[in-house]
């Protein structure tokens, strides 16, 4: 294997000529270059790399900050990576992204890496250099008390912001937020089964971010901040509210359809039978409805006086839930609203 190390600067070139005089493509070249590199820094990155902390840890040990060791050792990593970098970048001609260091510290690594590779090589690695650093001042704060590490935290977080936006335009650096705050990857996730394109994600997130921070959200923290529940329950219903005007009736139904039991299920059963929309429409308003009116029933019953005895309504929560659930059975079906109601009692265990 070529070792880059051991030759002079005006033999890569050579060495790249001879691959384009044998007719390699320009990618295939530059893939091979940046697999030798790779390889000859491997050794030197594996014994720095932080050893990733299991899924099922404790939260004790998935959180605890990494020590000064820890971070002498990533600093080393970090190093060597823009070494690396630097060295393609003498070789190619191009700026290679180099390898985001990972800290001991539970992180959705994946998202913030898919976030950095939205960004052109070229500004990636000052918001890349950015971040980590607010990692490591992160990790440091961590052994604040909850109030002072939210503070403190706000401030590292807004120190990052700045410097972001130095190269990021406005509506990048809210992509990069929607990519890699935990708000974004939440909803990015529950609303697989919707397929959004991007104008209807953006529009989303901005509703669910502002639902998250006036929950008492900081920027990655959740509910970091106490609110009376009053306030949530608002900040939830605006949001839910914003939704319908910004998608639509058909792509809201399309997001209910997606972050819903109910709608999942309602969706497979459709998947199933091979059900039309607007059939699968009115069930789910009719399951939606016939789920409150059960839980209204309950709360009836558990509320009875003690005599025994309580006011009757005009109609009771179970009669108007047994007129709901016959007008299911009508919409969808005698057998496919019988399958429904099978698979909705039938219980699961996941148990070894």
């Amino acid at each position: 294997m070529l070792k880059w190390e051991d030759i002079e600067s005006s033999d890569y070139k050579k060495y790249i000529n001879g691959l384009r005089t044998a007719g390699f493509p320009e990618e295939l070249i530059r893939a091979i270059i940046i697999a030798d590199v790779e390889s000859l820094y491997a050794a030197r990155e594996e014994r720095l790399r932080a050893k990733p902390v299991p899924h099922d840890a404790a939260v004790a040990e998935r959180q605890a900050p990494p020590t000064a060791e820890d971070w002498d050792r990533l600093r080393q990593l970090r190093q060597v990576e823009v070494e690396k970098q630097a060295v393609l970048k003498e070789i190619l001609g191009i700026d290679v992204p180099r390898e985001m260091f990972r800290t001991p510290t539970s992180r959705n690594y994946e998202a913030y890496d898919y976030a950095l590779e939205q960004i052109p090589p070229e500004r990636r690695e000052i918001v890349q250099a950015a971040l980590e650093n607010f990692w490591q001042a992160d990790d440091e704060l961590k052994q604040l008390d909850h109030a002072s590490y939210v503070q403190a935290y706000r401030q590292k977080r807004e120190e990052f912001n700045a410097t972001a936006l130095q190269v990021l335009t406005p509506a990048e650096f809210e992509r990069f937020e929607m990519n890699s705050t935990p708000a974004g990857t939440e909803l990015a996730r529950r609303t697989t089964g919707m397929d959004p394109n991007d104008d209807e994600m953006l529009a989303m997130f901005q509703l669910a971010y502002k639902c998250w921070n006036d929950s008492g959200g900081v920027y990655g923290l959740w509910h970091a901040v106490r609110v009376p529940s009053e306030q949530i329950a608002a900040a939830e219903q605006a949001m839910e509210t914003g939704l319908q005007q910004a998608l639509g009736p058909d792509r809201y139904l399309d997001y209910q359809m997606a972050v819903t039991a109910t709608g999942q299920q309602l969706r497979n059963l459709a998947a199933r039978y091979d059900i039309p929309r607007e059939t699968i429409a009115q069930a789910f308003a009719l399951q939606t409805e016939a789920d409150q009116l059960a839980r209204t029933a309950r709360v009836a019953n558990a509320t009875v006086s003690a005599d025994g005895s309580s006011p009757a309504p005009a109609q009771s929560p179970a009669q108007k839930l047994a007129e709901v659930q016959a007008q299911l059975e009508q919409v969808l079906g005698t057998e496919v609203w019988q399958a429904w109601q099978d698979g909705r009692r039938r219980q699961v265990s996941l148990d070894p």
